[in-house]
């Protein structure tokens, strides 16, 4: 039977394993068989009526091959497991990161949440204790006392008696303080002026710097006396008022005394025969005298008021 080439269609001859013409092996059945390139385009040809492959694997993988059509099914190949040392998959780090970074952000939302309503309990805590503590204290002062009338829930009454008791007794004692010096302040005084009536006509001049010394130092100390018995601010509410003022005029009485004394020795110690001077001397002391008479007004005060100014002490 005559053979032909199946690449090109020329007549080939019995005993010919080549086509002449175009080169092509020819098969011993008689058929010419196709080209390298003519299979290549056959296999394109046939891959194109087929199903596009499957994605290649990974670098590591088996590779697998689109099975023909016709033939038969080919049992898929397990993917090969990843070499040891092979870096995990990026997907799943980057989910574990999300996560943690998530899990920090409520965590720190929570802190700051606590922190910033903390105070405000904190504060109310502290308002309900002083309100307990306040109500605590508030019935402690209803507490009935035994002390006194028993129909009574305290003894403030009492109590403020005791206060204005002690009050009245301390000043009670300091008016008798100041009280008990005026007798010798009023001595004193008398013998500042007997002292005078001595010496201020004397020419022996150091006899008169003394004693007009002296009684420099008289006035300054009842001056003292004086003010620190005005500070006293006794309450005009207390028994004791009157007599606080009394002995606050006696004081003045005293001072004003020995003043004049004090101003005589001055006009006095300006001479050094003083005897011929002695009107001029004696003057001040006859400015404070009651008219008509010799007598120094504030003595004659200091000696009616003494007697009845003596405090009161409160039993």
């Amino acid at each position: 039977m005559p053979r032909f080439c199946t690449h090109c269609g020329k007549l080939l001859k019995d005993d010919e394993r080549f086509c002449t013409s175009c080169g092509t092996p020819v098969t011993d059945d008689g058929q010419a068989s196709q080209s390298q390139e003519d299979a290549q385009a056959a296999v394109t040809v046939q891959s194109a009526h087929q199903p596009a492959p499957a994605p290649q694997p990974e670098a590591g993988a088996t590779q697998q091959w689109a099975t023909p059509a016709g033939s038969a099914p080919q049992q898929p190949i397990p993917t090969a497991a990843p070499q040891a040392g092979a870096p995990a998959a990026p997907k799943n780090n980057n989910a574990l990161f999300i996560g943690i970074i998530a899990a920090l952000i409520v965590v720190i939302i929570a802190l700051v949440v606590f922190f910033m309503i903390k105070p405000f309990d904190k504060g109310t805590d502290d308002t309900k204790g002083t309100t307990i503590e306040k109500v605590k204290i508030d019935h402690d002062n209803d507490d009935a006392s035994v002390k006194g009338d028993p129909n009574k829930l305290d003894d403030n009454d009492d109590d403020a008696h005791d206060a204005t008791t002690i009050s009245e007794q301390n000043v009670y004692d300091q008016l008798s303080s100041y009280y008990s010096r005026l007798s010798d302040l009023d001595q004193q005084v008398r013998d500042c002026a007997t002292t005078f009536n001595t010496y201020y006509l004397k020419d022996d001049r150091s006899s008169r710097q003394s004693a007009s010394d002296t009684a420099e130092a008289l006035e300054d100390q009842i001056g003292d006396l004086k003010d620190e018995v005005e500070d006293l601010d006794v309450p005009i509410d207390s028994q004791n008022y009157s007599s606080w003022k009394d002995i606050i005029t006696l004081y003045d009485d005293l001072e004003n005394r020995i003043d004049v004394i004090c101003d005589a020795w001055e006009i006095s110690l300006e001479y050094s025969s003083p005897a011929n001077h002695k009107d001029e001397i004696v003057a001040p002391l006859a400015r404070d005298n009651v008219a008509g008479t010799n007598d120094n007004k504030y003595r004659l005060d200091f000696e009616d008021r003494y007697p009845g100014a003596a405090p009161v002490e409160v039993k």
